[in-house]
């Protein structure tokens, strides 16, 4: 039985790395004495996988991980959300289960864009006048900028992946027919909304998207002078 999970990570918790959060849902889930299914061989481990694991500092509102059972418990798939997040904490916690159809593809294969909100963490962060020199920004024919992968580094035009912008989250959510609902976040103060291009392909993060920004206003970047907070996650529908 496959299912795909939906959860929060927030609070102290953006400092847990990929590997920790794995290990987290690992032990949650041995806790919760759930009946996972497991690989073969010498090294059996839990049969799950995230949809992109969320960079050391961001937080999110909309993680994704599949994790196979043999079976579930006798419960709806609400209570089972209220079960398992007894075994968790009120920083990354589960809202919401689906149990998967066979043949299903997994959520890392299918991402294809994800939403940001990037805050300042203090008044004037940001460049002055930045929403015009945002509009200014966005209307380059292109944005072309060194990315580094393992292997080399690269020139990438990142503006045809800048899906959507806006500086205002009810604009932002109404331009894409998204309800992101209320956010588990307490940021305040002058904010960025992004739907990038993301998955196994192509993986633009809003890190870079700043980078690009502070370099076009001729601005020096001060690290971790924003908070970067993930909203949602878009996957391929079926025959798209």
């Amino acid at each position: 039985m496959k299912t795909r999970m939906r959860f929060v990570k927030c609070g102290s918790m953006k400092f847990i790395g990929h590997l920790d959060c794995m290990r987290f849902f690992q032990k949650a889930i041995r806790r919760a004495k759930l009946d996972v299914a497991y690989s073969k061989g010498y090294s059996p481990h839990q049969l799950m996988s995230f949809a992109s694991p969320l960079g050391v500092g961001v937080t999110s509102d909309g993680e994704y991980i599949d994790v196979e059972f043999y079976s579930l418990p006798d419960l709806s798939l609400p209570e089972l959300v209220t079960y398992l997040n007894q075994f968790m904490t009120d920083e990354i916690f589960v809202t919401d289960i689906e149990i998967m159809p066979d043949g299903f593809k997994n959520s890392m294969s299918l991402l294809i864009a994800a939403d940001y909100m990037v805050v300042e963490k203090e008044a004037g962060v940001f460049p002055e006048n930045w929403q015009e020199k945002w509009l200014s920004f966005m209307e380059q024919q292109e944005i072309v900028l060194e990315k580094k992968t393992k292997k080399s580094v690269k020139e990438v035009d990142i503006k045809p992946h800048i899906l959507a912008w806006d500086f205002s989250m009810d604009a932002f959510a109404k331009k894409n027919g998204e309800n992101y609902g209320t956010l588990h976040c307490d940021y305040e103060g002058n904010s960025l909304f992004m739907r990038l291009t993301s998955g196994s392909e192509t993986n633009i993060k809003p890190e870079l998207v700043m980078q690009a920004f502070y370099a076009f206003c001729e601005n020096e970047l001060e690290p971790y002078s924003y908070q970067i907070h993930r909203m949602q996650m878009i996957f391929k529908k079926k025959g798209e």
